[in-house]
């Protein structure tokens, strides 16, 4: 199983095919043991002859992940008239290709370092993950797509990310997915090392499964959370004449059911741009929109919306209360490279004219929201939920929910919303707090501190929903810890390979 007599262009289709299979382990299809895919593709690469053959196959397989798996952007070129339809195949090209690269370098590094020896997978592993870690903070960082999404569909290994966090979670994927190829190699003492790496994994899958059953199942039925999905389709969303369609389709599902739910606290959440408008352009018509919705004092409404100032535009979201008054508003801080602003721009030249003619500009940290009986809340828009240094630099003692709105529309009815969702339901595992996603288009989603989806409202659907507020968790070990855990695990990586080579070597010479 070490030697392939293939050709080299043999070679990258099948890594390429691997790297495309191995997707399907990813929500929304989650078939799990295709992840296996990612395994033989590291298999494979730790035998290759030289760095260039190296580069080339981990490319390969991670031009395989990357084009299947994020295929869905390009639906953004046909969902609105920001972007040239032309450019479209640049984009679902050119991104997988800058982001394979990661691949590639990692396991260059792995065999660079150890270049005495066949056996590199616990060092391909190893920088495998630690690239993934730079991939998610470089150039802005863009950490969608990590094999540790995998989890993310179970109930039971989702809970892995409370102990560990995605990163780490990344090392268990990695070394589950190639565990089987080296169980089945010639390498010597195979056995003991797939036992040595096994057996951690069992117990922290024992811990979740138990962490699971004996979850608090508590809620707090005096505080109430209502998501609001419109469903309204991007192309028809700035247009100025069916502004009032769309602000009477909010309104309709904002106030059904409203005299059932009596004096309770209770927010309700409009998605990212919920309208067209801006603040504070657009004061004097959310005083309104709030005195018809919150007709209850204890009541409070999030939407997102524009604001500008001066010759700035800031992706935002407001908090108002029944008096028809601004209590807190929120400016985006991590913008999306390419779709709120371009980076570079001074340097495109006429490729500008031909993408979006103004950037917004990043808000800054400012304190959390409070609302009387949720106590303090964390938003994030869109794919801010992505970036565990949003959550962490926001946390408190007092934190106790999670709002992440946003507008998926730009992606259709792909795969790109319920990829969303899924790394959103990472994120309330990983520090315990309940969540609430409410998506323009779907998904949208209330979400426990456990990952599971407590209610959701279906992708290309219009609907509303109430749920009772879930108690966050004390703390999680993630939460405790953070990123020293993914730090020691990487060290007790370094240290089980030494020993293996160690004992490798005292066996050569026994030989000799």
């Amino acid at each position: 199983m070490n030697k392939y007599p293939i050709s080299p262009i043999f070679n990258y289709i099948s890594l390429y095919i691997a790297g495309a299979i191995a997707t399907l382990s990813l929500p929304p299809f989650s078939i799990l043991p295709l992840i296996i895919g990612i395994g033989f593709g590291l298999y494979r690469i730790n035998f290759q002859s030289s760095l260039i053959k190296i580069f080339l196959s981990a490319w390969f397989l991670g031009f395989g992940w990357f084009s299947f798996g994020l295929y869905w952007i390009g639906s953004a070129f046909f969902m609105a008239d920001t972007y040239h339809v032309f450019l479209m195949p640049i984009a679902i090209i050119l991104l997988p290709s800058l982001l394979a690269v990661f691949w590639g370098c990692a396991c260059v590094c792995a065999k660079i370092i150890n270049k005495k020896t066949k056996f590199s997978i616990l060092y391909i592993i190893i920088f495998f993950s630690l690239f993934e870690y730079l991939r998610a903070q470089l150039f802005t960082g863009f950490p969608w797509l990590m094999p540790s999404m995998t989890f993310a569909s179970n109930v039971y290994l989702i809970q892995i990310f409370s102990f560990v966090g995605s990163f780490s979670t990344n090392i268990i994927v990695l070394t589950i997915s190639t565990l089987p190829f080296v169980f089945f190699s010639n390498f010597k003492r195979k056995n003991t090392l797939s036992l040595v790496l096994l057996i951690p994994i069992i117990i922290l899958f024992f811990c979740g499964i138990l962490k699971y059953y004996n979850k608090n199942s508590l809620k707090n039925t005096n505080q109430l959370v209502t998501i609001v999905q419109p469903n309204i389709k991007q192309k028809n969303k700035w247009i100025l004449k069916n502004r009032e369609q769309h602000l009477n389709n909010l309104l309709d599902l904002s106030t059904k059911h409203r005299n059932s739910f009596n004096n309770k606290n209770r927010i309700i959440i409009w998605p990212e741009t919920s309208f067209e408008g801006s603040i504070p352009n657009e004061i004097k018509l959310l005083s309104n929109i709030s005195k018809k919705i919150l007709k209850n004092k204890n009541t409070t409404l999030i939407l997102g919306l524009l604001r500008t100032d001066e010759e700035k535009v800031f992706n935002s979201l407001v908090f108002l209360n029944s008096e028809g008054n601004i209590i807190h508003n929120y400016d985006k801080i991590k913008l999306v490279p390419f779709g709120e602003y371009i980076p570079f721009r001074q340097y495109l030249g006429n490729l500008t004219d031909m993408l979006a003619p103004k950037d917004f500009t990043s808000g800054k940290l400012k304190s959390n929201a409070t609302v009387y009986g949720f106590e303090n809340i964390i938003t994030l828009i869109c794919y801010e939920i992505l970036f565990t240094n949003e959550i962490v630099k926001r946390l408190s003692k007092n934190t106790n929910f999670l709002i992440n709105i946003t507008n998926d529309a730009w992606f259709g009815k792909t795969i790109g919303p319920y990829q969303h969702l899924a790394l959103a339901k990472i994120k309330a595992v990983e520090f315990g707090l309940p969540l609430a996603r409410v998506a323009n288009t779907g998904i949208s989603a209330y979400v426990s501190p456990y990952g599971e989806i407590i209610g959701r409202i279906p992708l290309d659907m219009k609907g509303v929903k109430t749920f009772d507020l879930i108690p966050a968790l004390d703390s999680t070990l993630y939460k405790i810890y953070g990123e020293y855990i993914f730090v020691v695990l990487i060290l007790i990586l370094l240290v089980i390979n030494s020993i293996y080579h160690m004992n490798f070597k005292e066996e050569k010479l026994n030989e000799e």
